[in-house]
């Protein structure tokens, strides 16, 4: 795929990413239900599959850019930005397997979003903290919920877009394939 057509396709995934944003494409995480199952980082996963990593990367801050600037809490969409740009980067690990690379993307945004979730739960907003304790209990099983979250949702993004891609690539040929 010529660079042109790389930065088309990375324009108009990043507008579908927003779009799925603006019309809340989600489903709440059970156990903690302010997390959600975000349609957004599935066109950006694409772009990873189809493009490479830099054009993903791209398409997220492009996401990241236009959630602050429809007034979106700036610190959630940076959070959100951590947790799809480190599964981005697991996805990008130079490694055989692509079950290998997923399981880098779900431990990599995982512990990245370990780190976020304490920043964000004991030094910006603490008080948040007992709202989060109310649905586990423990500071544990938040963090243990929400690692498990982060993992499925990186199975859960990576799968869906890895089936996209390669339907496209089955109908479009292989020119189109980066991965």
């Amino acid at each position: 795929m010529r660079r042109t057509q790389k930065l088309a396709l990375t324009g108009v995934m990043a507008a579908l990413a927003l779009g799925s944003s603006i019309l809340r494409l989600e489903i709440p995480y059970p156990i903690l239900p302010y997390l959600k199952f975000d349609a957004a980082e599935i066109p950006v996963t694409i772009v990873f599959f189809l493009c490479g990593l830099k054009y993903s990367v791209a398409a997220e801050l492009i996401h990241y850019i236009g959630l602050v600037a429809r007034g979106s809490n700036p610190v959630n969409a940076a959070m959100k930005l951590l947790a799809v740009l480190s599964m981005l980067l697991g996805l990008a690990a130079p490694l055989r397997s692509a079950a290998l690379r997923v399981l880098c993307a779900a431990v990599l945004r995982s512990a990245a979003m370990t780190v976020a979730n304490y920043l964000y739960l004991f030094v910006f907003f603490p008080h948040f903290l007992g709202f989060a304790l109310r649905y586990v209990g423990s500071v544990e099983a938040l963090y243990a919920y929400t690692a498990v979250f982060n993992a499925l949702h990186t199975a859960l993004s990576a799968g869906l877009a890895w089936a996209t891609y390669r339907a496209v690539t089955r109908r479009l040929g292989p020119g189109l394939s980066h991965a």
